[in-house]
């Protein structure tokens, strides 16, 4: 004869994770059982005081609007600024269009991009020689043949944007002495046949440009800026 005590035995006890493996197999056990909705009391996070299960629901769903609404409210802003900067990116790109020379390029880009886009430094150097005998040939022409071509190679070579902190030997180059204060920056490639260069919009906070940001609409502006100063450029 089988005792109390043996049948007990063989009984296993019930774990959390049999609980919950039969309310996921059984969805429609509390729509039967719709009374234990609100004999169940489940504690808040916060306060520690009991609620009924249909006021933790309530609770939770509540919880989930509110961070759907902000997460809206986030990409909305973000589409308010890529907006914006199209604007700007566009505008910028009409006025260099209308520069007489590289000369008055450089000057527009660099006040522009400093004005209104709040650069603390920004720079272009080009892999590249004048085409004219009486063309601007500042510090901007590093010259075709100029060693420090090898610093960019990466960005050169993929036509990429590369964002986040400069190397020293690269900040040197595009700055100077100047360069000391520079925390972070963006490089863009510039390109045409037979030459390359880099334009650098850089900041004093090194949180301004990081590795991994959206650069598409800065990205763009290499790809104009490249068009616009090929004529006065030797192509190779």
């Amino acid at each position: 004869m089988t005792t109390q005590k043996e049948n007990n035995a063989t009984i296993s006890p019930v774990s959390d994770e049999d609980v919950v493996e039969f309310l996921c197999k059984h969805p429609d056990f509390f729509r039967d059982h719709i009374d234990l909705l609100s004999q169940l009391e489940i504690p808040h996070i916060d306060s520690g005081v009991a609620v009924s299960l249909v006021e933790r629901q309530v609770q939770v769903l509540r919880e989930q609007n509110q961070h759907a609404r902000q997460k809206l409210h986030e990409l909305i802003e973000i589409a308010r600024q890529n907006e914006e900067l199209a604007r700007r990116m566009h505008k910028l790109s009409l006025t260099l269009m209308d520069a007489a020379e590289p000369k008055d390029i450089f000057s527009t880009l660099y006040d522009n991009l400093m004005k209104n886009f709040h650069a603390d430094k920004v720079a272009v150097r080009l892999f590249a020689d004048p085409a004219f005998i009486d063309t601007y040939s500042g510090d901007e022409f590093a010259g075709s043949d100029a060693e420090e071509k090898a610093l960019f190679k990466t960005i050169i070579d993929k036509l990429e944007p590369m964002c986040g902190r400069m190397k020293q030997q690269q900040q040197v180059f595009l700055f100077g002495d100047d360069g000391n204060e520079i925390a972070s920056s963006i490089m863009l490639p510039l390109h045409g046949k037979g030459w390359s260069g880099i334009l650098s919009i850089a900041s004093f906070d090194p949180e301004r440009f990081q590795p991994g940001m959206g650069v598409e609409l800065l990205a763009n502006l290499g790809e104009v800026l490249s068009f616009i100063l090929k004529p006065w450029i030797v192509e190779k």
